[in-house]
């Protein structure tokens, strides 16, 4: 009994420490909203996103009338003008005036509905900026987390070829031990061993290097234990490359850094518009309601003005003096030293400098997309050809290894034999992730998700 609850506690603890690494493992989505999540330049301009919005706000807040208000309150000897009888008087006096004024652009040449239509073009410019520099961060994750898979099975690779050539060591030395093989040969076989583990030892340093790297791209500090989960990757001789066409039509279609251009164009199209405006007529509105008090104003109500003996209270005077005005007015631009025409045509150059922009944006897409499907198609060829030689080397080995065994072959020959075996098999598995890369970057470009 105690024997059977000694085991199943073990056990027990055995699956609790496999979960606990389940959880602590990064698989490739955690890495990517990780790293979008801790870059400092997403970060910017996600705070760019926010300055353009707040310019898109106030350019539509700019098509509202403005309403100010205004008190002034002074006092004053000396000769001054009395606000009852419009005469100069030498007096001591304490007035003021108070009033609300609004404004309003009744047509400026559409100069405000085009700054409000480039401020909303630069605001979705912005935001399809901010797009673009994740998939530029996704796609450098998937490249950090595919290679650091590449140097994890390199590693088992290097292991394998380590654990082979033990497995020769210790038959080598029964054999020696017997007297069936001189010393010499066990020698030879050790410093094979030991050129098994430098590589193993290589590999196992590139392999922490594409674990470093990818933490750098992710922007991960302070993490001790950083795994990250291995997938079942597809069968790369089941690979399908998508048609060089196909993928170049669908990037233009969705991909934000050809919106971005796009914008970018629309942009300078609104704001050449905004210039040409303001050679228009500026028509405007303008609404005024005033009042003022003075305490040297006599009370017209008062039955002797010559003799006043009724005061004058403030509020009264504030009601009684109100004054409102509507009036529409218009201004002509007729000399302004060329400066409209000049902004007119800085305009029209930066309209063709976004539609140069646009067209290198494009280029650059056609050149990497054609780029991208050459490597993957010859990605394909590599791997397939590193099958045949995986294969063949395979059974190179396993003949050289018999000969070996029974005395017929040289220590040199089934040195080689492993040899080419290895690197076989080490370029098989790198044009593997070299194809899976490429395919799914094309994948990427035809909108679809990254995934294992």
């Amino acid at each position: 009994m105690q024997r059977f609850f000694i085991t199943s506690l073990l056990f027990t603890s055995i699956l609790l420490n496999l979960e606990g690494q389940e959880d602590t493992l990064w698989d490739l989505e955690r890495c990517i909203q990780h790293a979008i999540h801790e870059n400092l330049d997403v970060k910017r301009q996600e705070l760019m996103l926010q300055s353009t919005d707040q310019d898109l706000l106030q350019s539509k807040m700019n098509l509202l009338p403005n309403l100010n208000g205004g008190i002034d309150h002074q006092l004053g000897s000396g000769r001054v003008l009395d606000r009852g009888t419009y005469e100069w008087v030498d007096a001591s006096v304490s007035q003021g005036d108070l009033g609300l004024q609004s404004d309003l652009t009744v047509f400026n040449g559409l100069q405000g509905l085009n700054n409000m239509k480039m401020n909303r073009a630069s605001y979705m410019m912005n935001k399809e900026d901010l797009e673009a520099m994740e998939d530029q961060i996704t796609l450098g994750v998937m490249t950090g987390y595919l290679d650091l898979l590449r140097n994890k099975e390199l590693v088992e690779v290097a292991e394998s070829k380590v654990v082979v050539t033990m497995s020769q060591v210790e038959r080598m030395e029964q054999l020696v031990e017997v007297g069936n093989e001189p010393r010499g040969k066990l020698l030879e076989v050790n410093a094979q061993l030991s050129t098994a583990r430098l590589a193993l030892t290589q590999a196992i340093n590139a392999r922490e290097i594409a674990r470093l790297n990818l933490m750098h791209v992710m922007n991960l500090t302070g993490e001790s234990s950083f795994e990250i989960e291995e997938p079942e990757l597809p069968d790369p001789s089941l690979v399908e490359i998508p048609e060089l066409d196909s993928v170049f039509q669908k990037a233009l279609e969705i991909l934000p850094q050809i919106r971005s251009a796009e914008y970018g164009i629309e942009t300078q199209q609104h704001y050449l518009a905004l210039q040409k405006g303001k050679r228009s007529p500026r028509i405007y509105a303008r609404g005024l309601y005033y009042t003022n008090y003075s305490d040297q104003l006599i009370n017209p109500r008062d039955p002797n003005p010559q003799d006043p003996t009724m005061d004058y209270p403030i509020q009264t005077q504030i009601q009684d003096n109100r004054y409102k005005q509507v009036s529409m007015g218009i201004q002509f631009p007729l000399f302004n030293r060329w400066q409209v025409q000049t902004e007119i045509n800085k305009a029209k150059i930066d309209l063709q400098d976004a539609e140069y922009l646009y067209n290198s944006v494009v280029l650059e897409l056609q050149k990497s997309i054609q780029q991208y499907h050459t490597e993957a198609v010859a990605a394909m060829d590599n791997y397939r050809s590193a099958l045949e030689s995986v294969a063949n080397n395979d059974e190179a080995f396993r003949f050289a290894e018999e000969r070996f065994r029974v005395g017929t072959g040289t220590t040199l020959e089934l040195q080689e034999a492993r040899n080419q075996l290895y690197e076989a098999t080490s370029e098989m598995v790198s044009s593997k992730y070299v194809l899976i890369f490429y395919v799914k970057i094309l994948d990427f470009y035809m909108g679809r998700k990254i995934v294992f």
